[in-house]
């Protein structure tokens, strides 16, 4: 697909409304981790886990249209969150900054990696390494090579199939058992899942939300998107963005009941294989498929395009300011591949399960939701401690990991990130006082 400059490979020729908005956020959002991940999370903590992956994505959706309407105002002319990270942090602020955004790209795409295989290897029988090959093969042409253009293509038809899939197959199977058929199973077989007084599921809510943001709100793919929009949009199309998003878990979440209310299961794969062996219409059955391999195809390409904009247009750029504008799309292609490599190795190598993942990177996403507002709603230059209290979050949960679960991990994260930072603004502003003070006498 041929590209006049690198602008249009990153952000496309002209803004989107609300409506292209919407479907472009939505097909972002709507990953491997919503249609896969979220039934895990019933499982592991009931009715509540699912709860907390709808409210974990709706609110911050929702946080990051007002957040986003300051970044424009203050600069519109962006492509990435490195061009507004470059105008607001220090050198030593921004290059941390930039690394950071590098692994939490990579762990994107290491999740959809995982579900690629594994709904291949469900589907098909392929060995998952195969699978994850064939998968990434196919995200790099779509997405590294398509630009986004593809990618908005692709959006459209995905998110008409998602919506056909969560309506039609929960209606299908809950009229044709019967709603207190499996009501009635569910209470029989697995009662621990519709426990409200569960503490462990309301701290999962709690926590999948403060994940939720620090995740939207250094999402590389969805600053980008930010940047597509008009400016007087951006607010309706994130708060309608968030709203629609809350329904897409909880209806993924309640086609674990269809396979559970009949008895019980050995691990979350084998929920998996029995969903698919359970929808016996050929139209559903293709309909899941398609709208499975749509939201993990897409959530890949929208991270590995929103990385290879990151690494081109604020890194190479830096050390090659005279570039053209031709040698920056080959580039990008370069990249893509490359990345799509690295992206195989390491999934060929790591086999965690999907939560277990969302938690693990969770501290990461922890330490920065504060950090980043904060530099955001900072007047001129951000200091480097703003960002240096993110690392200090990162590196306290990953050590308290060794002691307490992931849950806490990630609360000890951010409590981190909060204590420095809040150190620093205290010291900064008392210092600012004493500088108004001794000016003024």
């Amino acid at each position: 697909m041929t590209y006049q400059s690198f602008r249009e490979y990153v952000l496309g020729a002209f803004k989107i409304g609300i409506g292209l908005g919407v479907v472009s956020i939505l097909a972002r959002w709507v990953t491997g981790n919503t249609i896969f991940g979220s039934p895990e999370a019933l499982v592991k903590y009931g009715m509540f886990g699912g709860i907390g992956y709808s409210l974990m994505g709706a609110f911050a959706l929702i946080a990051f249209g007002w957040l986003g309407r300051k970044v424009r105002s203050e600069f519109s002319g962006g492509m990435t969150i490195g061009d507004y990270m470059r105008g607001k942090l220090h050198p030593f602020g921004f290059w941390l900054m930039i690394a950071i955004l590098f692994i939490t790209s990579i762990e994107g795409m290491f999740v959809q990696g995982m579900a690629g295989g594994v709904l291949l290897n469900i589907l098909f029988g392929l060995p998952i390494p195969l699978g994850q090959l064939l998968f990434f093969v196919f995200c790099v042409l779509f997405a590294g090579i398509g630009g986004i253009r593809s990618i908005h293509r692709f959006a459209i038809v995905q998110i008409v199939i998602t919506f056909a899939t969560t309506i039609l197959i929960p209606v299908y199977f809950f009229i044709g058992k019967g709603v207190e058929h499996v009501f009635n199973g569910i209470r029989l077989y697995h009662p621990y899942l519709l426990v409200l007084n569960n503490k462990e599921g309301l701290l999962f809510i709690v926590t999948g939300m403060l994940i939720g943001f620090g995740q939207v709100f250094v999402d590389q793919a969805t600053w980008q998107r930010l940047y597509m929009m008009e400016d007087k949009k951006v607010v309706p199309t994130f708060l309608l963005s968030g709203l629609i998003f809350a329904t897409i878990p909880l209806a993924f979440s309640s086609l674990v009941f269809i396979v559970i209310f009949s008895g019980g299961f050995d691990d979350i794969y084998s929920l998996l294989f029995d969903l698919v062996r359970k929808i016996d219409t050929l139209f559903l059955l293709v309909l899941f498929v398609l709208c499975s391999f749509g939201a993990i195809t897409s959530a890949f390409g929208a991270n590995l395009h929103s990385m290879v904009s990151l690494m081109v247009g604020n890194v190479y750029q830096l050390f090659r300011p005279a570039a053209s504008e031709r040698q920056k799309i080959r580039l990008s292609y370069t990249l893509a591949i490359a990345i799509g490599a690295v992206s195989i190795g390491l999934t060929t190598y790591f086999s965690p399960t999907l939560l277990d993942l969302l938690l693990f990177f969770g501290i990461i996403y922890a330490s920065l939701f504060l950090p980043v507002i904060v530099i955001v709603l900072t007047k001129g230059k951000a200091s480097n401690f703003i960002i240096i209290s993110a690392a200090v979050g990162i590196l306290s949960g990953y050590v308290s990991r060794a002691y307490v679960d992931y849950l806490k991990a990630v609360w000890i994260a951010s409590a981190s990130s909060a204590l420095v930072l809040f150190a620093y603004l205290c010291i900064f502003g008392v210092w600012r006082r004493y500088r108004r003070t001794t000016s003024g006498s």
